[in-house]
């Protein structure tokens, strides 16, 4: 295959209503700063429900999600997603791994951040992207690709800001990840906007980027072997009988 426009490619990026409008405002300046055209969609729904809607309904060779609390570092980072997803007829996200579901050790791409070729969408049989009972959102899409053979790209956290409330997650054998944090030195995710305390910290981030300020200066490493903090309690395993 060729190289691929980003004009011809469907940007998409989703929110309930009670989004935090700063973030969300700060968000579409980086995506204006980039010149990339985003269709952001304001939705009461679940985010699976969602991501079938973008899905079945685009025509485009690629789809890309952009969360709202999560920003590339550069340009450069979606074009590279968008022309491997495109030469590759795969898909690709941040490395995420659902720490609340036993044994919490599968690393799949996160639809955070995801690309994903129309046809590759179309070879794994339009597959839903919502959550089951040992699967988060998208994640299915990553077993049903190892299943069939088919190789997809994530990209790993190399540092992060913070440590969450619940404490750091692990990911899987890797390292860790938590608030603010960075992918491949190219892609920033905030997680838990929902909380107030996040809101300036990913205004600030957003303000760094386009003025071409942004350092990881002071971050924590994601794969350190000293002490990065509190670590989130391991998933309980569900047993499949009653006493």
């Amino acid at each position: 295959m060729g190289n691929i426009c980003l004009d011809d490619v469907e940007f998409h990026s989703f929110h309930w209503d009670n989004f935090n409008k700063d973030i969300l405002a700060a968000h579409k300046k980086v995506m204006q700063h980039f010149g990339l055209n985003v269709k952001y969609t304001q939705e009461n729904i679940h985010h699976g429900d969602w991501l079938d809607k973008v899905m079945s309904s685009s025509t485009a060779s690629v789809i890309g999600i952009i969360e709202p609390d999560l920003i590339p570092l550069n340009l450069e980072i979606v074009k590279q997603a968008v022309q491997y997803v495109y030469e590759n007829n795969t898909f690709l996200g941040c490395a995420q791994v659902s720490n609340h579901f036993h044994p919490a050790t599968h690393i799949f791409a996160s639809p955070a951040f995801f690309f994903i070729s129309r046809q590759c969408y179309l070879d794994l049989g339009k597959p839903s992207f919502s959550a089951t009972k040992n699967a988060d959102v998208a994640e299915h899409l990553s077993y049903l690709a190892e299943e069939k053979g088919l190789r997809y790209r994530t990209l790993f956290p190399t540092c992060f800001e913070k440590e969450p409330r619940e404490g750091i997650w692990p990911l899987a054998s890797y390292g860790y990840f938590g608030i603010g944090t960075v992918f491949q030195n190219s892609v920033y995710h905030l997680f838990q906007s929902r909380y107030a305390e996040n809101v300036n910290l990913f205004v600030q981030r957003c303000n760094e980027v386009i003025n071409n300020t942004f350092s990881t200066d002071g971050f924590i490493s994601s794969t350190s072997f000293t002490s990065v903090g509190k670590v989130v309690s391991p998933p309980k395993k569900k047993k499949w009988y009653k006493l």
